[in-house]
């Protein structure tokens, strides 16, 4: 009996030295990426150590929530059943909305396995270019992350959650699977994900297509919704009318004869040698009536002062050659030809011209084009529009359009009466990340990496495809289809993930 006991706290001390040994080694690293990195790191850290003081007391037990990942707490919750029960009851309709869901589920991932392949192959073979962007842009935490504000961002992010779990919800009653529970997984004090328990033998013996749609709903909820927020955002942009019609140019090119005459950039161009001008093609025209040599009065509104009001005054500029300034910047001829510039090409020395509203068309994207384009043009332009959004941010230092473009506009239509100019701007700005969450949430998840939902779904065609070789021939077994499945998922999923490790960290090498 003495040497059981004895045996019994040897193998309690040997754990206790490794939790210990684990918990330095983890302080040593979140130190060292706390100094290189961010202080995000630290928390994380205390967090970790704080989750692990609370297992190991069994407060997690007492609270039905549990530790994964290391870092991860997942907080479990039975409310919410009856809800997911009546909203489920149309249950052919849900499984109808889980066929749409899973068939755009697959041709995302067929467009998203091809971009990962391109990425990895120029990767390869023409390198990686290093990015000056620091490495908190890669913590995608409202608040910690540059490009991510805290507060909108921060409820859209809850907001996407929800719709994501509640999709897969509906999908497992739609089609007679108990759900367990639900809950949310915490990162210290912000939500880091959601999740939906469904009875686990439930879900493993279900038919192929019918787990398949489970795990397509959500992704695809989260792209029909950043479809239908970035339309309602179009809406909400008809309540907006320009303060001050004209153009204006977010850069001057130096040395240039609008930098010598004293333009600025964001100053207002409201007339061009007596012609007003509201659209960046109208003044794209004018300019190619004039040649290099002309000399042009342009009427300009100054910046606010601190009253808010613009200064009018007249700039007088003597157009330069564009075919000098192309030359200048060693373009090829070829570049020349194509853009069909000669000696007599007028260049007036700026960039980013655009309209009074530039910034709410940008959010727009086609529903707000100038230009005529083919139906097929416009097409593609409404549907990869969310996606595009995605990038706004990374441009504008986390903002939805920049402070002048703000300045150019105010509410006008029945709804900006109701709602002004500032409460209408914090409605568009909260549905922009709730499209910006909902987009990234869709296609995070379609990447066919376990566990992500995608990893789930190409698990489940894999399964039909090496089924169907293996019905071809005579040993022929259900688990040999399941190992050989199990295996090719793991390996697909290890190279993906490798794959995007490598690329985001040649980046900074």
């Amino acid at each position: 009996m003495l040497q059981e006991e004895v045996g019994v706290g040897l193998l309690v001390s040997d754990a206790r030295r490794t939790r210990d040994r684990r918990a330095l080694i983890l302080i040593f690293i979140s130190a060292f990426l706390t100094v290189q990195v961010h202080w995000a790191f630290a928390a994380l850290c205390i967090w970790v150590l704080l989750l692990g003081q609370l297992e190991r007391r069994g407060v997690l037990d007492r609270w039905n929530a549990t530790r994964v990942l290391g870092g991860l707490l997942m907080l479990r919750t039975t409310r919410g059943q009856d809800t997911i029960e009546k909203a489920a009851t149309p249950r052919k309709f849900w499984r109808a909305y889980g066929e749409v869901s899973l068939w755009t589920c697959a041709i995302v991932m067929v467009f998203i396995v091809v971009f990962l392949l391109l990425s990895f192959s120029l990767a390869l073979f023409m390198g990686v270019e290093n990015t000056d962007a620091p490495a908190s842009h890669l913590i995608p935490f409202p608040g910690v992350s540059p490009i991510i504000p805290f507060w909108w961002p921060a409820i859209a992010f809850v907001g996407a959650l929800v719709i994501h779990e509640f999709a897969h919800a509906l999908q497992a009653r739609a089609h007679g699977m108990r759900v367990r529970s639900v809950g949310v997984l915490m990162l210290g004090p912000f939500p880091a994900g959601a999740f939906v328990e469904p009875e686990y033998e439930e879900l493993t013996k279900a038919p192929r297509r019918e787990r398949a749609r489970l795990f397509a709903a959500a992704p695809a909820t989260n792209l029909f919704a950043a479809f239908f927020t970035w339309l309602l955002i179009c809406l909400l942009a008809t309540q907006f009318a320009v303060v001050n019609p004209g153009v204006h140019a977010s850069g001057i090119v130096e040395d240039s004869a609008a930098a010598e005459s004293g333009l600025e950039p964001w100053e207002i161009i409201t007339h061009f040698n007596g012609t007003s001008v509201d659209s960046a093609m109208e003044m794209s025209e004018l300019l190619n009536d004039h040649s290099a040599g002309d000399t042009v009065d342009l009427i300009v509104l100054g910046h606010p002062d601190t009253d808010g009001e613009r200064t009018e005054r007249v700039v007088s500029v003597t157009l330069t050659s564009k075919l000098d300034y192309l030359q200048s910047q060693n373009a090829t001829d070829e570049q020349i030809e194509y853009l069909e510039v000669d000696e007599e090409s007028a260049f007036l020395g700026v960039s980013g011209m655009a309209g009074g509203s530039s910034g709410i068309d940008r959010l727009a994207g086609p529903t707000a084009w100038e230009q005529d384009v083919p139906w097929y043009v416009d097409a593609l332009g409404v549907a990869i529009q969310p996606i595009v959004l995605i990038g706004i941010p990374l441009d504008f230092e986390g903002q939805i359009m920049e402070p002048q473009e703000m300045e150019y506009i105010e509410a006008d239509g029945w709804l900006g009466s109701i709602l002004g100019t500032t409460v209408l701007m914090a409605l568009i700005t909260l549905l922009f990340w709730f499209v910006w969450w909902n987009v990234g949430l869709g296609l995070a998840n379609l990447i066919p990496i376990i566990p992500f939902d995608g990893g789930h779904l190409m698990k489940d065609f894999l399964g039909v495809v090496v089924g169907g070789v293996h019905r071809l021939s005579k040993n022929h077994h259900p688990l040999k289809t399941e190992a050989t499945v199990s295996r090719i998922s793991s390996f697909s999923s290890l190279f993906l993930f490798m794959g995007l490790l490598m690329i985001i960290i040649a980046q900074r090498i």
